[in-house]
Formats: structure tokens, sequence, C-alpha cells
């Protein structure tokens, strides 16, 4: 038994998710309460602090098996399209840990369980610290790969808008980070992995690669065109010049 508390439990059963680094159970307790008790594929540290807000730690191990409250509800993914009123709640989930210095760092959509006028960031694996226009520009990324993208009602939730060029080159940094890391041949490697997620991952792989092109072939077209304007500038000026020495 991994956890004594599970000596408790009245129903344990595999929870149909998209987890692709860990192994999901629904665990009813004695007491009615439900939890999941999530495994990961290869061992690894917990967070060594607690995240205001997230769901409430039940028990752990030095493997990194947890066991967590449950929160009800779908997740993002499964919900699109939502309403104005998910959006911005789900932009205050993300106001409330970013004001108090922390990232989630794993923002993916189904790591965002909405409900209920709510939405909890659930999967707590690896808070940190940093740049908040880094987890904006992640989670923007996500949206795009399941063909949405962030609107205004998110940014009424989360409280101000970032300059969205700035916000454009933290997310061209992420997707270079994302497509040099080691995830891809991980899931190609993980036998366990259901044939739809690998499916799901390489054309994740295949659209974040399109993206980043296409963001360089136009910053390349504008660049075309700025230049020839610019070479026509000592031209435009000979036109307003006064008669020259000679003339």
């Amino acid at each position: 038994m991994l956890f004594r508390l599970l000596e408790t439990a009245v129903r344990i059963e595999p929870l149909e998710g998209d987890g692709l680094t860990n192994v999901l159970h629904l665990v009813t307790l004695a007491d009615g309460r439900k939890a999941v008790l999530r495994q990961p594929k290869v061992a690894r540290d917990l967070p060594k602090f607690v995240v205001p807000g997230a769901p409430e730690v039940l028990a752990h191990n030095g493997r990194g098996d947890v066991l967590v409250e449950y929160v009800e509800g779908e997740t993002l993914a499964d919900a699109l399209p939502v309403s104005d009123e998910v959006w911005r709640s789900i932009g205050r989930a993300f106001h409330r840990i970013h004001r108090v210095g922390l990232l989630h760092n794993d923002v993916n959509l189904y790591n965002i369980i909405v409900g209920d006028g709510r939405a909890t960031l659930i999967d707590w694996d690896n808070p940190g610290q940093g740049n908040p226009l880094d987890e904006l520009a992640a989670f923007e990324e996500h949206l795009y790969l399941h063909g949405t993208a962030l609107p205004q009602a998110f940014w009424d939730g989360y409280g101000s808008m970032p300059d969205l060029n700035l916000l454009r080159t933290h997310r061209i940094a992420g997707c270079i980070g994302w497509l040099a890391s080691e995830d891809w041949q991980e899931w190609e490697d993980d036998r366990t992995l259901k044939p739809e997620l690998l499916d799901r991952v390489r054309n994740w792989r295949k659209l974040l690669a399109g993206w980043l092109a296409d963001q360089f072939r136009t910053d390349y077209l504008a660049a075309e065109v700025a230049i020839p304007q610019h070479r026509q500038r000592p031209e435009h000026r000979d036109e307003h010049r006064g008669p020259q020495h000679g003339q």
C-alpha cells in the first residue's frame, strides 16, 4: 500500500485523462472525499513548498507519488469553447499565483479545471519563480495547439495586458526551447503512451515548427519591405531641396 490513507479507500479506479507523464487513479475515501492518485512514470522530487490555492496534497512519498484533492469540473481542453465568464476566472487564477511571484510551469490545458464559475490550476509538480511573461506565452502557445487564442476576457480577469510584441518575443523563445527539449524523444520512447496521445504530441511538434517558421518568415518579409523604403529616403529629400550651387 502506497499510503496509509489509501487503506480507508472504498473505491480505486483508473482515471480517464490525458496524462503524458503520470498514471492516474480516482480514489473515493471512506469519509466520502475524492482524491487523485498520481504516480509519475519516472521518479521525481516533489515541490518543497505549499502553493496558495493549489489542491490540497493529502499524502506523498519520496518517489513522487502523490494523493491530492480531487477538483470537480472539466479540463479546459475538454470544455472549449468556454464563456467570457470562464475566461475571466482563468485570468484571475493566473493573477493569483503571479502576484505572489510564482509560476505553475506546466500550463497545458489539461492542468486547468473549470466549473461552477471558477478555474483551478492542478498538477503542481514543478512550480517555481520566473518571469510571468514566459508562462503567459506558454499558455498562449498551448491554446494555439488546441486551435484557439487568448481572448480579451482573460486579460480582464488577469487585470492587465502586457505589450503584445514583448509577449510574442517570449513565445518565440519558449517555442525554440520546447522544440529543442528532450520531451519529444521521451514520448516516442514511452511504450505505455496510447497511440492517440503519441499522434497528438507528434502533431503538436509539427504545429510548433510551422508557427515558428511563420514568425521568422513574417519578420523577414517586413524587413524586405523596409529596406527599399529606406533607400528611397534620399530621393525624397532631393524633391524638397532648394536650388543647388551651379544650377
